[in-house]
């Protein structure tokens, strides 16, 4: 097996830096978007923003206590958590502490959270449902009238009370036709 350069770093002997974005964490694909890195304490002339599984960009700090990073324009794969460090280019592999982690989240316009829209649509359907319900229910058990031609084949419903019982009776009576 043939030797591999190795670079070895020291991270951590300085105070972390804070990492922050100019516009929020969320950004559409096409969008610019620009990481700050900066340090109240250390004055580091270099910072480096990195990425699990992606390249670590360094910059030479301008003017003050940061350094800017501009990505884009921006597609799903930049999606991930970034963080940053400063050092000094006269030492150049001691590094500080990593920044607090930053997500940058790019999502696609197609794919919206719906979950609000859902629950007004399952609503609405349900109050729909429970109407039909009570008109099913209403129809079931509400008085049946029957038809005009049906009536005459069907006896007359009385009422009537014995003079020695205290309760009603309800009784069917054949029906005489009325000519």
């Amino acid at each position: 097996m043939a030797p591999r350069d190795v670079t070895l770093f020291c991270l951590g002997l300085y105070d972390k830096p804070f990492l922050s974005t100019d516009g929020g964490h969320v950004v559409m694909p096409g969008e610019n978007i620009s990481f700050q890195c900066s340090s109240a304490h250390m004055s580091f002339d270099r910072f480096s923003l990195s990425r699990p599984g992606g390249a670590t960009l360094s910059r030479h700090r301008d003017v003050g206590l940061q350094g800017d990073f501009t990505l884009g324009p921006v597609n799903l794969s930049f999606s991930g958590v970034y963080t940053c460090y400063g050092w000094d280019s006269g030492r150049p592999y001691i590094w500080s502490a990593p920044s607090n982690a930053l997500e940058l989240v790019v999502t696609d316009t197609r794919s919206q959270d719906y979950r609000t829209e859902n629950w007004v649509r399952m609503g609405v359907a349900g109050l729909v449902l429970i109407a039909l319900l009570a008109f099913l229910a209403e129809n079931r058990l509400g008085p049946q009238l029957p038809h005009q031609e049906d009536q005459q084949d069907l006896p007359d419903l009385s009422w009537s009370r014995q003079k020695s019982q205290t309760k009603w009776t309800f009784g069917l009576t054949p029906r005489t036709t009325r000519e």
